[in-house]
């Protein structure tokens, strides 16, 4: 997995799963959505470190799990 992602991609991929970005406070982009956890990713220069990426896959698969599919 590479170092860092971008962050236009992650945001792509959360707002196609239900999360909206409600703020951004300093680097850090808040993340909510109707029955999904609350996710708040700090971004440097457009990239988000991978660990975070993570994190975000991890959230989409209980999501997942939790609606059955």
């Amino acid at each position: 997995m590479p170092s860092e992602v971008q962050f236009r991609d992650l945001r792509r991929l959360l707002e196609h799963h239900g999360w909206e970005l409600t703020r951004v406070k300093g680097s850090h982009h808040h993340f909510r959505g109707k029955g999904r956890q609350p996710i708040s990713i700090p971004v440097h220069k457009g990239r988000v470190k991978a660990i975070y990426a993570r994190q975000v896959d991890q959230a989409i698969e209980e999501l997942q799990r939790q609606s059955g599919g």
